[in-house]
């Protein structure tokens, strides 16, 4: 179980980069600067100048404004650049229990000038991408709904669908991040016989780290077991769920007891695929592959809540 769950994840990641590198070369090379078009002086001045702060209060359009949002998440062609010789290298694996090292977060936060080489308290870092994630929520929230406006006048066009689905890529994963990414770690992702989520240990501190976009397999089951132990800990009735648990197959639904505690964080991952999986459809600049790969990122996602027992 767990090895098929990590295998999920890093699809959703690799899917995610594809999306990243073919989605990037289309905006540069078709449709130029994603924060150079506004409808007046002003508006073209506070983005040229990246004051993304004034371009929200003096842009009129919602294409220009949603460029602000995106340019505040740390999401220009500045940063774009400057992220080009910024290196995403894994760590060795199966380090005391660590496992596997994703680093797909990690090539997120290059981009968005964000990682512990940009920002390296742990405590500012976590905040500014916190941040970033609202910003980029922000620009989603303002260009998502009209994806599928019918109306003549007021649908997206190919540079709002673009800059929609960069914003939701990222939103999640800076959500992965910020729900596992944390330094908390298990070696396993249930709680063992005395109801304990042993810590694995990592061979050098800077290697297991909160928040540096090194998401270890270890860190996700830190998340998954505490937050089982702390929903049996919760149950008003511990011994029917831990009787439910005993007989508890991959496939089934966790017991209703823990249910709300254990899935959240999982089922808010599938709120952005499905809203990614909208927005590639609109894109008839991407092919039919990619749109294929984002639809199984979505099926991968369903089949990762069924192996954690967190079905809708």
């Amino acid at each position: 179980m767990e090895i098929q769950a990590l295998k999920i994840f890093n699809s959703i990641m690799l899917i995610l980069f594809l999306i990243l590198v073919l989605g990037i070369i289309t905006v540069l090379t078709a449709c130029g600067d994603l924060v150079k078009e506004s409808d007046t002086d002003a508006c073209n001045s506070a983005i040229d100048a990246r004051n993304y702060d004034k371009a929200l209060s003096v842009c009129t359009s919602r294409k220009d404004k949603a460029s602000a949002y995106m340019g505040l998440a740390g999401y220009d062609i500045i940063n774009l650049l400057k992220s080009s010789g910024s290196s995403s290298k894994k760590y060795d694996d199966d380090k005391n229990g660590l496992k596997k090292d994703d680093v797909s977060g990690l090539s997120i936060l290059n981009i968005l000038r964000l990682s512990v080489n940009e920002i390296d308290n742990d405590t500012k870092r976590a905040t500014a991408i916190a941040d970033s994630k609202n910003y980029l929520d922000d620009a989603t929230l303002l260009l998502h709904p009209h994806l599928n406006d019918n109306s003549t006048d007021d649908p997206l066009d190919t540079d709002e669908i673009l800059l929609d689905t960069f914003a939701l890529a990222f939103a999640m994963q800076l959500n992965q991040l910020i729900i596992y990414d944390n330094a908390t770690t298990s070696t396993t992702k249930f709680p063992d016989d005395n109801q304990d989520c042993p810590e694995a240990e990592a061979t050098e501190a800077s290697e297991l780290r909160a928040m540096d976009g090194h998401l270890w397999t270890a860190e996700r089951d830190g998340i998954q077991c505490n937050r089982m132990k702390s929903a049996i800990t919760a149950s008003d009735n511990q011994t029917k769920v831990l009787l439910e648990l005993a007989t508890w197959e991959t496939g089934e639904r966790l017991p209703s007891e823990i249910y709300a505690i254990v899935c959240e964080p999982i089922l808010s991952l599938t709120s952005y695929l499905s809203k990614l999986t909208e927005s590639i459809d609109k894109l008839t600049t991407l092919s039919g592959d990619n749109t294929k790969a984002i639809t199984d990122a979505k099926t991968s996602t369903d089949n990762l809540t069924k192996t954690v027992g967190c079905v809708p």
